[in-house]
């Protein structure tokens, strides 16, 4: 009997996923993924590909579930658990001053600059009502704005996961030197450039790499 509704299917993974048949698992959400909410179907594929040791899109499907408001003790214990089998600490962590800032901008814009934002425009109305100062409440305005905006730029940076180990160039070339090596599951902020993906974060994997199995977080 074909499933119907979200608790069908999910009922019906979970049954999977007890039998250890993860492929069948992950081929009924795959064909399921409209009947359910972005948040959960990531978190269901990121768990069954932790099943598979796949640790990489493990992480990939973690993060975006995260990326769409899923949030539970369940999803931090799993994420941090897939993210120690792929040293992320080690590899992503902070060497220079615009790794702190990416990182810190990356851990902003995910719901910090838009509260802070949201909390200076009632904090403009609430100074507007007490006292009559167009100039403080149109300065406190664009100020909002500006955050608002700094928080749109920062979600339009290019982010992805790593599958599988790639090469990285001084160039975008394959004439140029390789460098260095990104291991599987990193998550690199990235510039694009025809074929070729300028790595911007970490630092310490800068260069150029062709990219050819990334997942992008969108």
């Amino acid at each position: 009997m074909e499933d119907t509704t979200i608790e069908d299917v999910l009922k019906t993974v979970e049954a999977l996923h007890a039998q250890k048949d993860y492929k069948s698992a992950i081929h009924k959400l795959e064909t399921n993924q409209s009947k359910i909410s972005p948040g959960v179907w990531h978190y269901n594929m990121g768990s069954v590909y932790g099943k598979l040791e796949n640790w990489s899109l493990s992480r990939f499907h973690f993060l975006m579930a995260e990326l769409n408001g899923y949030s539970t003790k369940e999803l931090m214990m799993n994420k941090k658990l897939v993210e120690s089998k792929l040293s992320i600490e080690k590899y992503e962590k902070p060497i220079s001053t615009t790794d702190y800032l990416i990182k810190g901008s990356l851990i902003a814009s995910q719901g910090i600059l838009t509260m802070v934002s949201f909390l200076i425009i009632l904090f403009a109305i609430y100074r507007a009502r007490k006292v009559s100062e167009l100039k403080s409440l149109a300065l406190t305005t664009l100020l909002a704005g500006f955050i608002l905006l700094l928080n749109f730029w920062i979600l339009s940076w290019i982010k992805v996961v790593v599958l599988s180990p790639q090469m990285v160039r001084e160039g975008p070339s394959v004439i140029f030197r390789e460098t260095t090596e990104v291991p599987a599951g990193i998550m690199l902020v990235i510039s694009k450039e025809g074929e070729w993906s300028k790595i911007i974060y970490p630092s310490r994997f800068e260069g150029w790499t062709q990219g050819k199995n990334f997942r992008e977080l969108k």
